[in-house]
């Protein structure tokens, strides 16, 4: 045959516009380049060639935990190719099985013989940049009687390096090379290197298509007897835009074809969070999509193929792969859950949202795939127009505030002490981010963010030192947990009211049922009635009034969807809902909710609406639905539901469906607003596309049994200063504010394998009035948005499973209510011998000793002293904390190097700063010692001989030096003398048997309980009343004996800072410590760090689904009683 003639594109200009950049791993193309020429150094094009290759590496062993884990009753081939199993996580895992899938069902089609293809001709498979990719393999094994030899082949074709490593995997490998007859071992010279009746390889570069015309038809013979279909899986992306066209365009010449593209695509625009995170990641590997650009939507994409040839062209996104019945049926999507726990929906959806498979033929044909009408393009013009509104975002430092899937509360001053401001003149509102996930795991914490009004002059007002307060004692709160419900109960008969926090989750099977209140008044949490079944993702809606109640709807668990209705009520707790009417409800989570209208006729009743969720095929249901719920019998509340209709002033017809799909979501927030029945929709993902910026936040209201959108609303910036980064409204916090503002905390997305996303700081949203123009209602002369700024992050103290008895005796009147705190002071000894030291470590009391010798430091060390000593360019990292209370947990301070001179100037100037010496050689692997780190100054200090215990038994000898700043409350494993050398310091201690009253987290030795705020409050201090505290004031000379697990913070209590040298030393037997590294001398003991493991093995032995959760709760809290018991010494 001769060859046909290759009209190829001319170079063009690439995009002017630079994007913001981010990852993906996939296998090598042969798209961009060969070998390097041998001799001289490597071009620039080849190096980036290599790095193309490199891809393929974390492809393949994707692909394999995708075999290993989702095909287990296949032949395995990835296995060759990949040394060592990685199991990804369950989204990496969850997307390549997508894409595989997809490409499987177009390849296994066309084998099978569509419509297009000749039933004489040879088909053939032509995988381009196929990198170690096993199709052919796969498809010999699934499919043999559509793949017999003479009729089909596969070719391979990739650059030559690569292809040669793959030919000899296959060579030296009996399981691959056996899938094939009249192997070559010698094929004739040129591109193709390995030849076989059903299989060939091809090592040609892309750009040299003539090349690999001719290396086809040395393969295959006369190319017009073929019906190919190419498979570019994530690999012409990498070249060049002209090159990669020319591919496509030259495929379409070869006659009878078909070609099924997967790459990328910008549906929202480069600056789409997701999108910078992608691009960024491949921008950091050298390895940049060069097509994107060009071609960042599905309609572009289609447009691509159908000018080259092309003469019917199918696009979907792989987030529309998923729901279409013709690559994924229910009972398929159904059966992936029992391959592996999956909860990252949201991030799925982001990702397929960003990948595109086109399937192409010569052939006219019709069209099977979404059409314009099912999609939302990027330029879809609704006839609903937007509105502008303005946008604030405020900043958060490093990582605070990082956290997703949590739940946000809205709290004032006046909610404190039921109404009382409480002396806390200039406070303001305070916004807390409960719980969720962090950037390594889920958090047993809450972010604070204060509010900050700006005024006409500048100046900013607002504080939270009445919510600082309130937060440090109580008697504790719910377990770490995420994808739980925060809803705002209201005021009820004229008390404060609070927030209800329900369910949620640690893993996606381990679902919790526990609920907690956090009561305004009382500034604390109180656990209250738990859910009849455990529940995370379930939908749940405040009750309008002064009801406290709250409705739930839906959610997971562990016998799948939930498919009921709750009403909490607070004296009964959840009632179960009957629902009536002839409208079915489908089992959702993660559905919206909202309740905006209570009855004023009957009060009984209240209304609201119901969309999407996910189903429990793991597809987004199209429902739209009105509610309306009835407590005239709280034993047996009624709910009804009706569908809604779609509207919006001057619709086209067109724009019904569309409104439709931005309405029905997953994962998103859903807020009363106004005094009727309108209600504000904001983020979250929908069916088959990804929402644009200017779809995210609408405002609907309804009437009757139609929903009318009235507004899309699309934030401006207010400020001048630089732009703001675009937010991700996926895994984000919300309320609403009085004023009319949506402020959004938190939230991100883990971009597959590309990296995570965070929201890294305070989105304040400001909805427009009631009854304002649909058009452009944004103007620069608004009031400014408040900003919010992160103060600090607070751990939660879990809280017993049920009241604790004091609390309880103190509720039922049983018990007096203790008002005042018994702080005792810490004896204060002279010793006569080291015997007396001896006798004083054992009984294990702190005290403070007297009269002792510590050398020549007592009277010459000041801080101009150490400076002339250690030197003055001496560097040393130091603590500098923005708080006059370090917060170990929340890490409200940063380590900061410094010179020895300017850290001691500093704090001369009073700078919160503090100096906790390491190893000046090795300050990662050995403990700090004096006489190592400091030995100009190591003479000035002696250990007296009363003290023989300690120097015989030393672990380390820390320099402490410090400015006007609190060290947190913690304990230490080994015992220790605190030796003050310059100022003084106030010391509080708290016996180990208080570490369950102190917000210690399971397996913590730090707390961000701020004891010296809490002492200074006279009705804050009673949070300590459970609590037994001892103090000192350290003056120089003054030795302090600390026992160990002796809770304890300090402050300075001198203008000048406090200088110390504190001697930690083992008072147990070497066995009793955890074996390892220890630089801190801080871990915590073998026994205690094996028995955390024990807890967990146990609680997990607990965890088999045959056993009911009350059951196993049983069990664990007699489990629990009996360690306690032992605690105390009973039998």
């Amino acid at each position: 045959m001769t060859a046909p003639h290759l009209e190829l594109e001319a170079e063009r200009s690439p995009p002017s516009k630079t994007p913001r950049l981010h990852t993906n791993k996939k296998k090598s193309p042969s798209s961009t380049g060969g070998a390097p020429k041998s001799g001289g150094a490597k071009s620039k094009k080849v190096a980036q060639d290599e790095q193309v290759m490199a891809t393929n590496n974390s492809s393949i062993v994707s692909k394999r935990s995708v075999e290993k884990f989702y095909y287990p009753d296949e032949t395995h081939y990835f296995r060759f190719f990949v040394k060592k199993l990685q199991r990804r996580a369950p989204l990496i895992n969850r997307g390549y099985h997508l894409r595989l899938h997809v490409i499987d069902v177009l390849v296994r089609n066309f084998l099978r013989g569509g419509e297009c293809i000749g039933k004489t001709k040879k088909k053939v498979v032509v995988n381009l940049g196929c990198g170690s990719d096993v199709l052919p393999w796969q498809c010999l094994h699934r499919y043999p009687e559509h793949c017999q030899a003479g009729l089909v082949k596969f070719v391979d074709v990739d650059f030559p390096d690569l292809i040669e490593r793959k030919r000899q995997t296959v060579l030296n490998t009996p399981e691959l090379l056996g899938a094939f007859t009249g192997v070559q071992n010698n094929p004739s010279s040129g591109p193709v290197v390995f030849e076989s009746d059903q299989y060939a390889q091809i090592g040609c570069d892309l750009r040299e298509l003539e090349k690999l015309q001719t290396a086809l038809a040395a393969t295959l013979g006369d190319l017009s007897e073929c019906s190919f279909i190419f498979v570019a899986e994530v690999s012409i992306t990498y070249m060049e835009t002209i090159g990669a066209d020319n591919v496509i365009k030259w495929a379409s010449s070869l006659g009878n074809a078909e070609f099924v593209l997967l790459e990328q695509i910008l549906p929202s625009g480069p600056d789409h969070p997701f999108a910078s995170t992608m691009l960024s990641h491949f921008h950091k590997l050298n390895t940049q999509l060069k097509s994107v650009h060009v071609y960042p939507t599905v309609e572009d994409q289609r447009s691509r193929f159908s000018c080259r040839g092309w003469n019917t062209v199918d696009v979907w996104t792989l987030w529309q792969t998923w729901a279409d019945d013709r690559f994924l049926s229910p009972p398929d999507r159904r059966r992936l859950e029992l391959v592996e726990a999956f909860d990252e929906w949201e991030e799925f959806a982001l990702f397929a949202s960003h990948y595109c498979v086109v399937h192409a033929r010569t052939s006219q044909a019709t069209s099977t795939a979404a059409t314009t009408s099912r999609i939302i393009p990027k330029d879809v013009k609704l006839s609903l127009a937007k509105t502008e509104v303005a946008l604030q975002f405020d900043e958060s430092l490093g990582q605070r505030g990082q956290r997703r899937f949590g739940g946000a509360m809205l709290l004032t001053p006046q909610d404190e002490k039921n109404g009382s401001d409480n002396g806390c003149k200039g406070d303001s509102s305070v916004l807390v981010n409960v719980m969720g996930l962090g950037t390594k795991s889920r958090l047993q914490s809450c972010d604070v963010f204060v509010r900050q009004q700006e005024a006409s002059d500048g100046t900013t007002s607002g504080g939270s030192t009445w919510f600082m307060n309130s937060l440090n004692g109580g008697d504790g709160g719910p377990t770490t947990r995420m994808c739980h419900s925060l809803t705002d109960l209201g005021p009820q008969g004229g008390k404060i009211g609070g927030y209800l926090l329900s369910g949620g989750r640690d893993s996606p099977v381990k679902a919790f049922r526990d609920c907690w209140m956090f009561e305004r008044d009382a500034g604390a949490w109180k656990r209250t009635h738990d859910l009849p079944t455990p529940l995370y993702r379930h939908s749940v809606t405040g009750l309008h009034g002064e009801s406290n109640m709250a409705l739930l709807v839906g959610g997971k668990g562990p016998k799948g969807v939930f498919g009921g209705c709750l009403v909490y009520q607070p004296e009964k707790g959840w009632v179960s809902c009957e629902v009536i009417g002839d409208v079915g409800l489908k089992p959702v989570y993660g559905a919206t909710i909202c309740c905006f209208l209570q009855s004023k006729s009957a009060p009984e009743v209240f209304c609201g609406i119901y969309t999407g969720g996910l189903l429990d095929d793991g597809v987004i249901a199209d429902q739209i639905l009105g509610w309306e719920l009835n407590i005239a019998n709280p034993e047996k509340p009624t709910i009804r539901f009706e569908p809604l209709q779609i509207s919006a002033k001057s619709m086209r017809l067109s724009d019904k469906s569309v409104l439709r799909r931005l309405m029905a979501r997953f994962g998103a927030s859903c807020f009363p607003y106004g005094n009727g029945k309108e209600f504000v929709i904001l983020g979250g993902v929908t069916a088959e596309h990804l929402l644009d910026h200017k779809d995210e936040v609408l405002l609907c209201s309804v009437d009757g049994q139609s929903c009318q959108v009235t507004q899309r609303l699309v934030g401006k910036q207010t400020s001048t200063d630089s732009p703001m980064p675009r937010p991700l409204l996926t895994g984000h916090s919300a309320v609403l504010t009085p004023e009319g503002q949506v402020v959004v905390a938190g939230g991100g997305a883990t971009c597959f394998s590309m990296g995570t996303f965070w929201n890294n700081g305070v989105y304040t949203l400001g909805l427009p009035m009631l009854g304002a123009s649909l058009q452009n209602v944004f103007t620069e002369n608004l009031e400014p948005l408040p900003h919010w700024v992160h103060e600090r992050t607070f751990d939660i103290i879990p809280g017993q499973p049920s009241l604790p008895r004091a609390q309880e005796a103190l509720e039922n009147g049983t018990a007096e209510k203790k008002n005042h705190l018994n702080i005792k002071s810490i004896p204060r000894v002279q010793l006569d011998s080291k015997d007396d030291f001896s006798r004083i470590v054992r009984e294990g009391k702190p005290v403070v000793l007297e009269g002792l010798n510590l050398g020549s430091c007592t009277a010459n060390w000041t801080i101009a002293y150490l400076i002339d000593k250690v030197g003055a360019d001496r560097k040393v990292v130091v603590h500098e904390s923005s708080n006059h209370a370090m917060d170990f947990n929340a890490k409200n301070f940063r380590y900061v190097t410094t010179d020895f001179a300017d850290f001691g100037q500093r704090v001369e100037k009073g700078d919160r700063l503090y100096l906790r010496a390491l190893s000046s050689d090795l300050p990662t692997e050995k403990p700090a010692m004096l006489s190592d780190d400091f030995q100009t100054l190591a003479s000035d200090f002696v250990l007296p001989q009363e003290l023989s215990l300690v120097k015989d038994n030393m672990f380390s000898s820390v320099l402490r030096v410090s400015g006007p700043v609190n060290m947190w409350l913690h304990y230490d494993v080994m015992a220790n003398v605190y030796c003050q050398i310059g100022g003084s310091k106030r010391l509080v201690l708290f016996p180990p048997s208080d570490v369950e009253h102190l917000g210690f987290s399971p397996g913590a030795s730090s707390s961000s309980i701020d004891v010296f705020a809490l002492l200074r409050s006279e009705n804050d201090s009673e949070k300590l009343a459970q609590t037994h505290p001892h103090e000192a004031t350290l003056s120089p000379g003054d030795i302090l004996f600390l026992p160990p697990l002796w809770l304890h913070t300090a402050t300075p209590t001198s203008e000048c800072g406090s200088i110390a040298v504190n001697v930690f030393f083992k008072d147990l037997d070497n066995g009793a410590y955890a074996a390892g590294r220890d630089v801190y001398g801080n871990r915590d003991l073998a026994a205690y760090e094996k028995g955390r493991q024990d807890v967990a093995r146990i609680a997990n032995s607990f965890s088999n689904k045959k056993i009911p959760d009350d059951v196993r709760q049983f069990y664990l809290l007699r489990l629990a009683d009996e360690l306690r018991r032992k605690a105390l010494g009973y039998s």
